[in-house]
């Protein structure tokens, strides 16, 4: 695989109203996208994760340009994932020396993103079906980054692409989760669901107290406690409810995996990977044969532009187990109008279409709206 130019596109939408998490806000939708274009004039686009904390994006830019930059070479006939396989060995020895692990994951997450969405493009065939021939072409969409605040706005926006399935963020207070939590089960219709988030909001005592009181109707506890709790304290929790847990989406290390798959008793049943945080597809998609459809179920997490939303629901579509794609609901240009054709979800899925790599292009003049500056990467000799 020849390439000829690396760009990056540091984009940031400004918010009036913060997103509020347990552990922070987020003032700003930012997202980091990586344009990777051959001689013959294919492009393909990744996203890295970055949208928290706020000076994120700024870090990882500074990555790409001084740090992944002098490594990138790329042999004629390499493939995606030999190309990121050798980058993260060339940059295990940086990720070491800093104790940055997670940084290191994520640009090169976003690299192998473009680079697979690039060689899709050039045998012109949608990603999933490089990844699997028989994927899957349409996917249940839920509706995550649910305020308590908000819960009929968010609603009626989720109703109105026919999803059916709800994601409300806790994680503050025992007690007034409790109360959001109640008044939401209250809205919804027989047909519809919800499932919580505390994003490790809660400690394992303050979760332990509060399990027992939760609503059963659950679909799903995502991170109750921190993601790299000892795996024996997930199963405690888990033994306090019949609700599932669910968690990977901070699983930032290859060892972190490891352990899971290879636990006889997994500490949830729902694992999250996140494509631009970890991975990218080569990492993510090699987990597809370990998973046990009777011990785990695959939900891709996801909080970012149309690129990443893409990403996660190919592999989805290629991983073919049935599990959920996660759609943030609040509002997000970059998300929503980032791509020269409308985001593909009608009646509450998703759809795979037959456009060449990950089906989206972005707009230009969304890029020109919201990016600060088009960055070329000054590629090795």
């Amino acid at each position: 695989m020849i390439i000829q130019a690396i760009t990056l596109y540091p984009c940031r939408i400004p918010l009036e109203h913060p997103v509020i998490t347990s552990f922070g806000k987020m003032t700003a939708r930012s997202s980091l996208l990586i344009a990777v274009e051959d001689p013959q004039g294919h492009i393909g686009w990744g996203e890295c994760w970055c949208n928290f904390p706020s000076g994120g994006m700024a870090y990882k830019q500074r990555l790409y340009q001084d740090t992944l930059a002098p490594h990138l070479r790329f042999e004629k006939d390499a493939e995606p994932h030999e190309i990121t396989t050798a980058l993260h060995q060339s940059l295990r020895v940086i990720a070491c020396q800093t104790g940055d692990r997670g940084s290191v994951a994520q640009i090169l997450a976003g690299l192998d993103i473009a680079l697979w969405d690039l060689r899709a493009k050039q045998l012109e065939l949608p990603l999933a079906a490089v990844l699997n021939p028989h994927h899957a072409s349409r996917l249940p969409v839920y509706a995550s980054g649910i305020d308590r605040r908000e819960i009929a706005v968010r609603l009626d926006a989720s109703r109105s692409l026919g999803i059916e399935r709800f994601k409300l963020k806790v994680g503050f207070d025992p007690l007034t989760d409790l109360d959001a939590m109640t008044s939401f089960l209250t809205q919804l219709a027989p047909e519809e669901t919800l499932a919580i988030d505390a994003n490790q909001g809660w400690s394992l005592t303050t979760a332990m107290s509060l399990f027992p009181d939760l609503p059963s109707e659950l679909s799903w506890i995502e991170e109750p406690i921190l993601a790299d709790e000892p795996f024996e304290h997930w199963l405690r929790l888990q033994e306090l409810t019949s609700v599932r847990l669910s968690g990977g989406e901070n699983f930032l290390h290859q060892e972190d995996y490891d352990r899971y798959f290879q636990s006889i008793e997994k500490p949830f049943p729902i694992l999250q990977p996140d494509v631009c945080k970890w991975g990218g597809i080569t990492g993510v998609s090699r987990l597809f044969p370990t998973i046990d459809p009777q011990q785990t179920q695959y939900y891709p997490h996801f909080l970012g532009s149309a690129i990443g939303l893409a990403a996660s629901a190919h592999l989805l579509a290629a991983e073919g187990g049935g599990g959920l794609l996660e759609y943030d609901i609040q509002p997000n240009a970059l998300r929503d109008a980032l791509g020269t054709e409308p985001l593909p979800i009608q009646q509450g899925h998703y759809y795979i279409s037959d456009r060449p790599g990950l089906g989206i292009e972005p707009r230009p003049e969304v890029l020109n709206t919201w990016c600060q500056a088009a960055i070329p990467l000054d590629l090795a000799d």
